[in-house]
C-alpha cells in the first residue's frame, strides 16, 4: 500500500524527494543539491505495509563531489572518508618506490602518501626527492596516523640540484625551479624579525648568492611566509638549502620563489 522513504537527518541538508508514486510498481524521484564539496553518501530507507505487517528495505545513495584543494595541515585535519582532497608538495622522502609510498611537505606540514597509482606508476614518473608534486587522493588513517590512500598523480614541477656556481649560469626562468645548498654568509638586519621573509645570503665559499625569502615550504602566502628565520633561530653560518628559481633585479641574480628545504645549524 504505497511506499514511505525516511532520510538521516545529516542528509536532508542536500538530499530530498522530488515525487512518490503508488501501483503496482511504487516509485520515488530523488533530488539532490549541486555538491562543491568532497564525495558524500547516506543510507535511506524504504518502509511499505500489506496492512499487517511492515516491510524495509535499504539502499545506499552517493554522489561525487568537487576535489577539495587544501594544504597539507588541512588535509590531515579532515575526517577519514570518501572526499577527494588535491595536495601539492615537496617529495621529502621516498620510502618505497616500486609503490609510490612517498612523505610530501608544504608551509604547513608534512604528509605520508601510502601509494601513488597502481604497483610500479610512481617509478615510470621518473619522481625524485625535491620534486614539487600535487596529488588528489582520500583522507585515510593507519594506527592512528593519518595519511593519503588511493592517490593519483596530477602534475609536478621538476627540481634539479645544482651548486652555488652552477644557479648562477643559468638563464632567468620563474617556470624552472632548482635545489642549492650553501652557508648563510649575511643575514639581512640584527635578528630574525628584522628580517621578516628571510632574505640573505649563502656562500659555497667561492661564490655568493642572493637569496630573496626563505619561507617556510610550498604554499606559503602573506603572513605564513614571515619569519621563518627567527622561529627557528636560523643564524649566519648555518648551513641551507633551498628550492626557487632564478631571477636578476638590478644586475643582482637572486634565487626567488625561495622554500626551505632543510637546514643545519652550525656545530
Amino acid at each position: 500500500t504505497g511506499v514511505a522513504v525516511e532520510i538521516p537527518a545529516d542528509a536532508k541538508d542536500w538530499l530530498g524527494v522530488t515525487s512518490s508514486t503508488v501501483g503496482t510498481n511504487p516509485t520515488v524521484t530523488f533530488y539532490a543539491k549541486n555538491n562543491e564539496g568532497g564525495d558524500r553518501e547516506t543510507t535511506v530507507t524504504f518502509k511499505t505495509t500489506d496492512g499487517s505487517k511492515e516491510y524495509t528495505s535499504q539502499a545506499t545513495i552517493s554522489q561525487k563531489g568537487a576535489i577539495v584543494e587544501c594544504n597539507v595541515a588541512q588535509f590531515l585535519a579532515a575526517p577519514v572518508s570518501n572526499s577527494q582532497y588535491r595536495v601539492t608538495g615537496v617529495i621529502t622522502k621516498i620510502a618505497k618506490a616500486e609503490y609510490g609510498n612517498i612523505y610530501i611537505k608544504d608551509f604547513s606540514g608534512e604528509a605520508y602518501v601510502y601509494g601513488v597509482g597502481a604497483k610500479g606508476d610512481f617509478e615510470k614518473l621518473g619522481l625524485k626527492v625535491g620534486d614539487i608534486v600535487t596529488l588528489v587522493g582520500k583522507r585515510g588513517e593507519y594506527k592512528g596516523s593519518a595519511q593519503m590512500t588511493g592517490a593519483q598523480y596530477e602534475s609536478h614541477i621538476p627540481v634539479t640540484p645544482v651548486t652555488i656556481e652552477e644557479f648562477l649560469s643559468k638563464p632567468d626562468d620563474k617556470n624552472t625551479y632548482y635545489m642549492v645548498t650553501g652557508t648563510i654568509s649575511s643575514l639581512k638586519g640584527s635578528n630574525g624579525k628584522d628580517n621578516d621573509y628571510g632574505n640573505l645570503y649563502i656562500t659555497d665559499g667561492a661564490n655568493e648568492l642572493y637569496v630573496y625569502g626563505c619561507y617556510p615550504g610550498w604554499g606559503a602566502k602573506g603572513d605564513d611566509r614571515k619569519f621563518f628565520i627567527a622561529d627557528n633561530d636560523i643564524k649566519v653560518g648555518d648551513k641551507l638549502t633551498m628550492i626557487g628559481y632564478k631571477d636578476t633585479y638590478n644586475g643582482l641574480v637572486e634565487l626567488c620563489g625561495g622554500i626551505c628545504f632543510g637546514f643545519e645549524h652550525a656545530e
